[in-house]
């Protein structure tokens, strides 16, 4: 589209491509003209029926949140920016992840809420409860460029089906830039494709650009229009009205990821509505560690504390305060007592205060910090368990009735010990033992999810898997495979945590990609996503989880 009229004279040209009563002649949806969608592919992507006369697309920003334009839920179009909050005037329902609108895959979902904006045709829709399993897509942070290169998924009508029954993929360049909107051409837009996400990839991975509203519908099945332009909504500079938005939905507790790279040692927080900080610089504000070898971390009474091991095999402690600001690394190798050899350490919170563990010149040693955050000398383990030939990493957590779970790798096989609440010791059991799928271990992960001890291992090749251990019987769950969700690319590094007895994991990838997955209480994933936005290339990743 070529036509540089102001917006509201734009728009009114352009016909709307919400889908009306009189076409909607079948209970499938209709889909964007372009190519057929592969299975499972943009499965961040809406149906969305209001009231059984009028059918749009949109997108899954969380796990209880779509994005979408304000003109799919009025009768008139062009009266989108003067949507009421609330409910719906009609009963909506939204169809979130189903490529094939024959099959059952994806999840369905009525829409409970509408925040519209009053300055474009867009509008948050809460869904009546959270879906699982789904791929969000984030908003960008930078506005669309005049020529670039953008791509779009939607459940629009196309050139020569009325009403298909796949989502459709599209091409799009952008054109003019707005305050608001962007200009996109290239695949027509049709009937059915209002609110469909018009996204970019970045890093490697897809990001919301903006929402479509209105198009010309050249080259749509019923039009006689040749031009193919439309309008959409942009999105990247209303990231913090989303969040705000979408805050009803939020718990106080953030998992907290810190991660090793080729630069230094980042931080930043993800919320439970899926949004990501940006990465900060921990070294920066709370002091350089000189050769930094390792990092770890755990939280407790809102404070994320963070453990690094230096080059010269000293242990080192920091923490972030609740509010935000952090406290200087401090020595602690006196107060824990010297391990010449330390090159890993793991930490838990054990409720009133943190257990650690270190490994030094292949020997496992445990501490124990205090309520009052006094530290007791470090404790020979290996002595007492035995000594497991070739250590190479350690994890621990906290799980319920006080017991402390320690996992070690040693000659490429999974060792596990429980220290109780009374003291005592347990031996080490052989985790490699159990039907693990995997010839070789290279790393260990433990979340304490209320009783259960979760655990992930993953092999030198890449194979990745999960099981749950019972802390009352002691039994063991078969070990899943997480290399579906995962991916099998070798690994250098794994961790996990527990946040609200949600089962969050990241592994570092050989290729220098970080990937986060999340288990639900309820035992469903989400789809995996990639981090990105840190210095440098990954080493190692720790997570933890606290309220802030």
């Amino acid at each position: 589209m070529t036509s540089r009229r102001p917006r509201t004279a734009r728009a009114a040209a352009l016909l709307a491509v919400c889908v009306f009563a009189g076409v909607l002649t079948s209970p499938s949806a209709q889909a964007l003209a372009g190519d057929t969608a592969a299975s499972g592919s943009y499965n961040f992507t809406a149906r969305i029926d209001v009231g059984g006369v009028r059918a749009c697309s949109g997108t899954l920003i969380n796990n209880q949140w779509l994005i979408t334009a304000a003109s799919c839920f009025t009768e008139d179009p062009a009266q989108a920016t003067s949507l009421p909050a609330g409910a719906p005037k009609l009963k909506s329902t939204a169809i979130i992840g189903r490529t094939d609108l024959t099959s059952t895959t994806g999840e369905s979902r009525e829409i409970t809420q509408l925040i519209p904006r009053t300055d474009r045709d867009l509008v948050l829709a809460q869904l009546a409860t959270p879906v699982y399993g789904l791929s969000f897509l984030h908003p960008a942070t930078a506005a669309p460029t005049a020529g670039e290169s953008l791509k779009g998924a939607g459940y629009g009508r196309t050139k020569d089906t009325w009403v298909p029954d796949t989502l459709h993929s599209a091409a799009f360049t952008a054109g003019a830039v707005q305050d608001t909107t962007v200009d996109i051409d290239g695949t027509p837009v049709c009937k059915g494709d209002s609110g469909a996400p018009v996204l970019r990839e970045k890093d490697g991975r897809p990001e919301l650009a903006a929402i479509v509203t209105n198009s010309w519908q050249g080259g749509c099945l019923g039009s006689d229009e040749t031009r193919t332009g439309a309008v959409a909504s942009r999105v990247d500079d209303i990231r913090a009205w989303i969040t705000e938005n979408t805050a009803s939905t939020l718990n106080n507790w953030n998992l907290q990821m810190l991660t090793r790279t080729s630069t230094g040692l980042y931080h930043a927080m993800r919320n439970s509505n899926g949004d990501w900080t940006g990465f900060g610089d921990v070294q920066k504000v709370a002091g350089t560690i000189t050769d930094l070898a390792y990092a770890a971390d755990a939280a407790i009474k809102g404070k994320n504390y963070v453990f690094a091991v230096g080059g010269d095999g000293r242990l080192y402690e920091a923490n972030r305060r609740p509010t935000g600001g952090w406290e200087a690394f401090r020595d602690i190798t006196d107060e824990v007592g010297s391990k010449p050899g330390l090159t890993r350490v793991a930490v838990t919170s054990t409720g009133s205060g943190l257990a650690l563990i270190g490994l030094a010149s292949g020997r496992v040693y445990h501490a124990t910090q205090d309520a009052d955050e006094k530290w007791s000398k470090w404790g020979d383990v290996s002595a007492k368990l035995g000594v497991l030939g070739n250590a190479t990493q350690v994890t621990t957590a906290q799980t319920s009735g006080g017991d402390t779970q320690i996992g070690v790798v040693a000659d490429k096989k999974a060792y596990h010990a429980t220290r109780h609440s009374d003291g005592t010791w347990s031996a080490w059991g052989h985790i490699s033992n159990l039907p693990t799928g995997l010839d070789a271990i290279n790393g260990m992960a433990f979340a304490g999810t209320g009783s259960n001890l979760q655990i992930i291992l993953t092999s030198p090749t890449g194979g990745k898997k999960h099981a749950i251990r019972a802390d009352a019987t002691g039994s063991w769950s078969a070990f899943g495979d997480l290399g579906s969700r995962l991916g099998n690319e070798p690994t250098i590094s794994v961790d996990a945590a527990s946040v609200t007895r949600e089962l969050q994991a990241a592994v570092v990838t050989a290729d220098g990609k970080v990937k986060h997955i999340l288990r639900h209480d309820n035992g469903k994933w989400d789809a995996t996503e990639q981090v990105t936005g840190y210095p440098g290339t990954p080493a190692t990743i720790a997570l933890t989880g606290s309220a802030d």
